[in-house]
């Protein structure tokens, strides 16, 4: 699976209720998805999310068809990433 790192900047004006319904998705919020992460973030962006998908077109559906499809979602930012490394156990 890939992991997914997406920054959503939301309206001002809906910001608590958007937050509210990204909190609210399901684990499995689409076929092939794993919602690992929502949470706040400061600066440009107001909320983070981590996803693991099984392929790209699972996520793209997930990103284009359920977040940026969520009330108060203005802008959508998506990272592909994987694991580079595990910190060493001290």
């Amino acid at each position: 699976m890939t992991q997914y790192l997406v920054l959503l900047k939301l309206s001002p004006t809906k910001i608590t209720d958007t937050i509210n319904d990204l909190r609210s998705l399901p684990q499995k919020p689409s076929p092939g998805v794993d919602l690992q992460y929502v949470m706040n973030v400061f600066g440009t962006w107001d909320v983070a999310m981590w996803f693991d998908a099984e392929n790209s077109s699972q996520a793209l559906e997930f990103i284009n068809g359920k977040l940026s499809q969520v009330q108060g979602v203005v802008d959508v930012y998506t990272v592909p990433a994987f694991a580079n490394r595990k910190p060493k156990q001290e």
